[in-house]
């Protein structure tokens, strides 16, 4: 797996129930140390999606991951000097849907006094959906980017976020009206690596996932100018991993109490969807 990519840890499975676990800190995932919010790496939320549907995948390889539901982003997961804490990734297939899978992502870490009692964490939990992958027939219209403006520009906002190599995948941007951002994204590194090296990796690339997702944050800080931070993802729809950009484009559904709501779809140099997201919800930071 690519060195920007996280990973599921060590598999024990008790009455039905598969949990990936290992340490994790910025030395065993130095990615981190790209996505710094106000000056502690943090763990991407988008990511947090990504190691979801590795773990689902794990548990039925003979599927493919075609979406997920219900996520709940419950906790950053933040990292200060060189601490780290354990991750893990708990999946427990149900009897009723057992081709939707409930994940739920944690950590513990030792307590800052001995004596004291491990720090539990919960960050996220949603369901991942599989099925049989299905050929999607090209329905999106390439969009001419001629005369574009920088992406760099929307990685310099918020001031509170600084992004690295391993998160700079966005290319070029337009933004035609106040509630939409259209864009192009590229593998981080450029389109010549693709955004999966090993066709064999379970589930779908974090990578490819936070720069289709950051396109709506983008769109949510340039509309409130103010920090945000992910609550939800009610929903999206998983296709093909392109090879190489992807077109990005994001629409402000709702605000409401400080809250924005966005509707992302995404399709690849033929058109064909590549993710569509509904119901991602960002909050304002206090």
């Amino acid at each position: 797996m690519r060195h920007d990519e996280p990973r599921l840890g060590e598999v024990s499975v008790e009455r039905g129930a598969w949990r990936f676990e290992r340490p994790i800190d910025t030395g065993t995932d130095p990615y981190l140390l790209d996505h710094v919010v106000e000056g502690l790496p943090v763990f991407p939320a988008a990511y947090l999606v990504g190691l979801m549907t590795q773990a689902a995948h794990r548990i039925r390889p003979h599927l493919g991951v075609v979406g997920v539901r219900d996520v709940r982003f419950v906790q950053a997961a933040r990292f200060r000097g060189t601490r780290g804490f354990q991750l893990a990734v708990t999946a427990e297939p149900e009897e009723a849907e057992p081709d939707d899978i409930p994940v739920v992502i944690s950590s513990s870490m030792s307590p800052p006094r001995e004596g004291s009692p491990r720090i539990l964490r919960t960050h996220a939990h949603g369901k991942v959906r599989l099925g049989a992958p299905k050929e999607r027939a090209a329905r999106f219209q390439r969009i001419d980017f001629s005369g574009a403006a920088d992406y760099a520009e929307l990685y310099a906002l918020p001031r509170e976020i600084q992004h690295g190599p391993a998160f700079l995948a966005g290319v070029e941007y337009q933004r035609h009206a106040p509630d939409q951002l259209l864009a192009v994204i590229a593998p981080p590194g450029g389109p010549q690596r693709g955004w999966r090296e090993d066709r064999d990796t379970p589930g779908w690339p974090s990578t490819l996932l936070n720069a289709i997702l950051h396109v709506g944050f983008s769109l949510g800080v340039l509309s409130s100018a103010r920090t945000l931070l992910p609550l939800e993802l009610e929903a999206a729809d998983l296709y093909a991993v392109p090879e190489g950009q992807v077109q990005v484009f994001a629409r402000r559904q709702s605000v409401h109490g400080g809250r924005q709501a966005f509707h992302v779809v995404s399709w690849d140099g033929q058109g064909r969807p590549v993710g569509v997201f509904r119901g991602f919800v960002l909050q304002e930071v206090p």
